[in-house]
């Protein structure tokens, strides 16, 4: 015994000398040639044997770091920090992993029907970029959704395989998003909550206030549900999960975003439609009338007559008069949506099948725009797209990509009233209500933008597809245990 623990407090004693012999060489190194790759050398060795010894904890310290990443301008561009990289590295981390041994995701991931929906999307964007007008761009569109699958998707699979995991997973998501919504409202406080600073308050860690209210808005169901799911006698716990839940509702309003206003409401419609088993007339009413509107806008030219006044459309200063000039037709950003979405049908109608290619919608889309409906801000210095995710996935990738994520949102709805229906456990159909909620509200902010490739928004709405995952894959194994009982 005692000749073990002498051999197992010798490979310390070793890796100690090793570490000190690198450092030194790496301090040597960058003294001579002022090369400074040469010092980080110790501390990336470091960080590659967290990851090999100890990836789970890894994982927890990327999750925090959703949050706390801030937005900084490298050249003419911007990159999250530290999100960016750390997905990179996390998207490797699940590759490797998947080769090694490809039953560490749930059970039910190789045969779910979302998991055919997700490959058939990522199967029509690589046909997309093949017949892409400027290839470069659309492959570094593929590399993010990619990016995106393999960290936000496939990743959590291989960690979040307990009850305890998706509590942590709360937690840090609370205590992070927290920390950062309260560094906003205090910025914008001192600004006395002026619409006008909205989009200046949330930098670094957000590019607008659109944006931050996306991600508010879907957060509010997770202290919904901990305040929902806590036992009544624990009374102090249950007052605070409720005033997180009025921290975060009050913030999102603050946001001033007219769709995550709009989301935090639909987030609870969708609760009433699961429990009613009204999800799927739900869906289907929405897609009636959207074809409805969009068949009567076309006909007759009829969207001609809702031509904005130029000398109208202006930023407003406050959001009392947002909201006045949404219902009158006066907004900017609302008669700019118009704008590019006429341009955009115009342009589909040339490549129908594959559209012009993942991140070419600038490029291409002003030439098919109508100069009635011209705003202040159609120069589009930001080279902004659509505002419309159904519509920029026409558009870029044609019809069967617009199809598809039509089916996907469907889906995950449908996949939750059935899951929440279909056990009795009340933790279950908490998390089933929780992951819906989240999905709605992502839902209804990506009809006026474009959210999914967004690294912070992508990452909390793959986690609410994931759970859904687990949720079904807990389901399985509890009925398989009764029926052998």
């Amino acid at each position: 015994m005692q000749a073990a623990l002498q051999h197992k407090k010798a490979i310390p004693n070793w890796l100690n000398l090793v570490a000190i012999l690198i450092l030194l060489a790496s301090i040597a190194v960058f003294s001579a040639t002022q090369f400074y790759i040469a010092i980080t050398l110790p501390f990336a060795l470091l960080f590659v044997a967290w990851l090999v010894l100890n990836w789970k904890s890894y994982y927890w310290f990327f999750i925090f770091a959703i949050a706390t990443t801030g937005i900084v301008k490298v050249g003419t561009g911007t990159m999250y920090l530290p999100l960016m990289p750390l997905s990179i590295i996390s998207a490797l981390l699940a590759l490797a992993l998947l080769l090694y041994n490809r039953k560490l995701v749930y059970d039910n991931f190789y045969r779910h029907p979302l998991t055919l929906i997700i490959f058939l999307q990522f199967f029509w964007l690589m046909i997309s970029v093949i017949f892409s007008e400027i290839p470069l761009p659309s492959i570094k569109y593929l590399g993010v959704n990619t990016i995106q699958l393999l960290s936000f998707l496939i990743l959590p699979m291989m960690v979040l395989k307990k009850e305890a995991d998706w509590m942590k997973l709360c937690k840090i998501l609370m205590i992070s998003f927290t920390l950062v919504a309260t560094y906003v409202l205090i910025r914008h406080a001192l600004k006395n909550f002026t619409y006008l600073y909205t989009n200046v308050a949330v930098k670094p860690f957000f590019y607008n206030h659109v944006d931050h209210g996306c991600i508010l808005s879907m957060l509010v169901p997770i202290p919904y549900m901990l305040w929902k799911h806590t036992d009544k006698s624990k009374v102090w716990t249950r007052r605070f999960y409720l005033l997180l839940l009025v921290f975060f509702i009050v913030c999102t309003y603050l946001t001033f975003a007219r769709a995550a206003i709009l989301a935090v409401a639909f987030a609870f419609v969708i609760i009433y439609a699961i429990r009613k088993k009204l999800v799927n007339w739900l869906m289907t009413l929405f897609f009636i009338c959207a074809f409805s509107i969009v068949a009567y806008l076309v006909v007759d030219d009829n969207y001609k007559n809702f031509k904005p006044n130029y000398e109208q459309t202006y930023s407003r200063h406050s959001f009392d008069d947002l909201l006045k000039a949404t219902f009158m037709g006066g907004d900017m950003s609302s008669m700019e949506r118009f704008y590019r979405w006429i341009a955009s049908a115009r342009m589909s109608m040339e490549k129908p099948m594959t559209g012009v290619g993942p991140n070419n919608f600038y490029d291409f889309y002003k030439p098919h725009a109508i100069q009635m409906f011209r705003t202040y801000v159609s120069r589009n210095e930001e080279k902004s797209t659509t505002h419309n995710y159904f519509i920029f996935m026409l558009v870029e990738q044609g019809w069967p990509a617009m199809i598809l994520y039509g089916i996907f949102i469907w889906a995950l709805f449908y996949q939750a009233q059935k899951l929440y229906h279909k056990t009795r456990n009340v933790l279950y159909r908490r998390m089933t209500l929780v992951a819906a909620m989240v999905i709605a509200a992502f839902f209804i902010n990506n009809l006026f933008s474009e959210l999914l490739q967004t690294y912070k928004i992508g990452a909390i709405f793959y986690l609410a597809t994931v759970l859904l995952y687990w949720v079904g894959n807990q389901i399985k194994k509890e009925n398989k245990q009764e029926q052998l009982s």
